[in-house]
């Protein structure tokens, strides 16, 4: 037994439960012998000692218990040999890296890039702008939520936010899998910042500076409505000559 084997062991996490008045997470599994295979061999004949309900630690303020080993796979960890037995100090998974590259794909993680990521391919993704904002790198932060899988696991919708620093394209998005958006943009198709939310391409409400401007096929107003520069102080509107004309207030004929 080498040094490192004195303290530590790798081990297959094999359960967890939810223990105690905390609810805190413990795991029970084994140690293994090579930690260093693509997690799809059977090592069965590496299995040493084992490890029962043992509480783990790892980052601040990261909760979660992994899913149970399925398809060949399952969570690893470096573990403590303390008196207790083998205690989990640090994971991997390498489930959660194919649910982000999901048929393959990869790629995901870029470099510079951080990802906060889920069994179902969801994750909270901090990746570095291309060039500098102000006087170094910022980030761009993506809450990705895949849904509508496919046999492949290829997601066919996901919902989106998004919040991007990046000079000529600053803004926060919130979008609906099937293209409803909200967009707090830095030009909002005026030359200023604004506000924009669309249903397609031809449904949609801009604020700007100074500015609104609502399109869509068909526009309800119900209750009392008030248009004109010195709304409050409007007077209802009567069809022929006993209106009075209304610089403010702009009628297509069609």
């Amino acid at each position: 037994m080498g040094a490192f084997d004195q303290v530590a062991a790798f081990v297959r996490v094999l359960s967890s439960e939810l223990l105690g008045a905390n609810f805190e997470p413990v795991y029970s599994g084994a140690s293994i012998g090579d930690f260093g295979d693509d997690g799809g061999a059977d090592d069965s004949d590496d299995v040493g000692e084992a490890m029962r309900r043992q509480p783990g630690f790892g980052a601040l303020g990261i909760i979660g218990r992994p899913r149970a080993p399925s398809g060949g796979l399952f969570a690893e960890a470096i573990a403590m040999r303390v008196d207790g037995g083998l205690q989990p100090i640090g994971w991997r998974d390498l489930r959660l890296h194919r649910a982000v590259n999901p048929g393959g794909s990869g790629g995901t993680p870029a470099e510079g890039q951080l990802l906060f990521a889920g069994y179902g391919g969801a994750f909270l993704s901090h990746a570095l702008t291309d060039d500098d904002v102000g006087s170094a790198r910022a980030n761009i932060s993506t809450w990705y939520v895949p849904f509508d899988f496919n046999g492949s696991g290829v997601p066919g919708k996901a919902h989106v936010i998004s919040i991007d620093p990046t000079p000529g394209n600053s803004s926060i998005s919130l979008v609906h899998a099937d293209g409803v958006r909200i967009d707090l943009t830095e030009d909002a198709g005026t030359g200023s910042p604004g506000l924009v939310a669309s249903i397609d391409g031809s449904t949609f409400l801009r604020f700007s500076g100074g500015e609104l401007s609502i399109q869509a096929e068909r526009i309800l107003l119900k209750g009392n409505c008030y248009v004109g520069r010195n709304a409050e102080a409007g007077l209802p509107l009567l069809a022929g000559p006993a209106s009075p004309p209304c610089p403010s207030l702009f009628v297509s004929p069609t």
